[in-house]
């Protein structure tokens, strides 16, 4: 059905935030998706993200493609199964991912990570009844939350053209999730599968 490959790269936050912040442009798009303000990862924050980003000093963006072969590509022929397809393999890679960076939160002291688009651990997250979130230490902000230019940030740090759905199933997806850390990793990142 598909496979991944994994691309790492990393910028210190203040240039990060500086080449590929613009709040202003992408909450617009925000505001346009069924998410805004009904899931606790997504805007309008309530937490401040300057302060929250400047609280650490490197940025590692893990992209994950999702590639589809061409078997798969060709049996998505009508909208209920590229949707069926997508949500199914997607949710699925973005599951293995989280963990994975849980996993490395766990590991590397004085770090927190990114999501890749909304939180889906709830069936229905409590932000749409005005409570709390019920998950907390394992629900993550999205990446795009922020205000970060995506395609900008895979097309420059990971060499990859986002690609999306239209009439068809794309030769690939990709998912992007962030590691925020105070200090630098080095090669620590480097083998990361999914």
């Amino acid at each position: 059905m598909y496979h991944t490959i994994t691309s790492i790269n990393s910028l210190q936050v203040p240039e990060f935030i500086k080449k590929y912040q613009n709040q202003e442009k992408f909450m617009a798009f925000c505001k346009e998706c069924p998410n805004y303000n009904t899931l606790w990862s997504c805007p309008p924050l309530r937490i401040d993200a300057t302060q929250f980003l400047q609280a650490f000093n490197f940025i590692y963006i893990i992209g994950v493609k999702v590639i589809y072969d061409a078997e798969t590509i060709k049996l998505a022929d009508t909208t209920e199964k590229i949707t069926d397809i997508t949500t199914r393999s997607l949710q699925e890679v973005k599951n293995k991912l989280s963990d994975k960076m849980l996993t490395l939160e766990g590991e590397i002291p004085d770090s927190i990570s990114l999501a890749s688009g909304g939180c889906y651990l709830c069936e229905r997250c409590k932000r749409r009844d005005n409570l709390p979130c019920k998950q907390p230490e394992k629900m993550r902000y999205s990446l795009d939350s922020f205000g970060f230019d995506l395609t900008a940030i895979t097309s420059d740090l990971l060499q990859i053209d986002l690609k999306w759905s239209k009439n068809s199933l794309p030769e690939y997806y990709t998912l992007i999730h962030a590691l925020l850390t105070k200090k630098s990793l080095g090669t620590k990142l480097e083998n990361i599968e999914i």
